[in-house]
């Protein structure tokens, strides 16, 4: 299957320049221990699957169950935001995805061989009472009846994982028993780089976009004092009969900030050979004399045992005050009939604002001419060529 390559409209100028600056700046570190790295456990060894009796509620071992068991959900604390930007940590988030064995034949199988959509949230409470915001830290699919560790960088969203705080680890199954499940949260002094993350604001998480319904919008009030405006966006390819349609054919993604329209992307992974030793239950055809195997196939965005990676997009558009964002997603497969059953294609997508608070004024001298620093700049040190106010 071949498919056109991504295409877009809109690419910060900046970015070389940027990294050019910061590989001119670095200079030799001093790796140290971190002493005052933390590591949360979450979520230890829980079970995620689904029965139809299983209703909402706590479980033995101090999180709630929701949606069946396709959930597990916890509030608790997690360290305290630093008073102060320069001391951002770097934030990695770990999950740990195991099949639950069952003996049939007299051998052991997994309780669900199918690749599921995986999910990690932060339930935000609205404070007036209206349905709490979502947002989606970290997306993955399960391997076909195998094992898998999967790691997101969210340093970037910092802004939502310290002090009180409520996770969600999701799986869509619709077996029982299905697979176990772990997540923990690594806060390192350590990693955190040009990061100095002051912002994140969720926008959507959509689980069905379809060819009824393709757009999804949202308004966010940027604050001042802000820079390097991002948006975070996670968008997956399905199809309601696992074949065919959405989940094997990309899609054009079309990005809009107050009805511009700002980038142009279509969502595409070609990672599948690689993958095999992680997918023992995946499908085998033998098709031109070669074995091919379903967890092999290019997918919309995603594979069978990885994490998706999200896509970052630098918008200066979102300039202090209130903004429109709009993400369309065009030629969904529409519902249609196929034998006995109707299928259609659709995508979910999830995005999330993030921006940075700006690093401190370099005072003018004749080797620095002033501006805003490369971390570590010092005297015979470039400054940083970055405008002020962008990304």
């Amino acid at each position: 299957m071949q498919e056109d390559e991504p295409s877009v409209n809109h690419v910060s100028r900046h970015i070389t320049a940027i990294i050019a600056s910061m590989l001119a700046a670095s200079a030799p570190i001093a790796v140290r221990a971190a002493e005052s790295d933390t590591r949360v456990v979450v979520f230890d060894d829980v079970p995620i699957e689904w029965s139809a009796a299983t209703a909402d509620g706590p479980a033995t071992d101090g999180h709630e169950l929701r949606s069946g068991g396709q959930s597990a959900v916890r509030t608790l604390d997690l360290p305290e935001a630093p008073a102060n930007q320069r001391d951002a940590r770097r934030i990695i988030a770990e999950v740990e995805v195991e099949p639950v064995l069952v003996q049939a034949g007299g051998k052991a199988r997994p309780g669900d061989p199918w690749t599921r959509l995986g999910s990690v949230e932060v339930i935000l409470p609205d404070k007036t009472g209206a349905s709490p915001r979502v947002a989606e830290i970290m997306r993955f699919t399960t391997a076909f009846g195998g094992p898998a560790v999967y790691r997101a960088d969210v340093t970037a969203l910092a802004p939502l994982l310290s002090g009180r705080t409520t996770l969600s680890l999701s799986i869509s199954t619709y077996a029982r028993p299905a697979w176990r499940a772990s997540l923990a949260l690594s806060y390192s002094d350590e990693g955190a780089g040009v990061r100095r993350p002051a912002f994140a604001m969720p926008l959507f998480l959509e689980p069905s976009l379809t060819a009824d319904r393709h757009v999804v919008s949202s308004v966010v009030s940027i604050p001042t004092g802000l820079e390097r405006p991002r948006l975070r966006v996670i968008t997956t390819g399905h199809a309601t009969d696992g074949s065919a349609g959405d989940e094997f054919t990309s899609r054009t993604h079309v990005l809009r900030i107050d009805g511009r329209e700002i980038a142009c992307w279509r969502p595409w992974s070609e990672q599948g050979a690689s993958l095999r030793g992680g997918n023992p239950a995946s499908g085998r055809h033998e098709i031109d004399g070669r074995e091919l195997w379903s967890s092999d196939l290019d997918r919309a965005g995603w594979h069978p045992g990885l994490m998706v990676e999200p896509l970052m997009i630098p918008l200066p558009e979102l300039t202090p005050g209130r903004h429109e964002v709009e993400l369309a997603i065009l030629d969904i497969r529409p519902s249609e009939r196929r034998g006995e059953r109707t299928s259609h294609g659709y995508w979910r997508a999830s995005a999330i604002v993030v921006a940075d608070e700006p690093w401190p004024i370099v005072p003018a001298t004749p080797s620095t001419g002033g501006g805003p620093p490369v971390p570590g700049a010092g005297p015979g040190r470039k400054p940083d060529p970055r405008p002020r106010g962008g990304s």
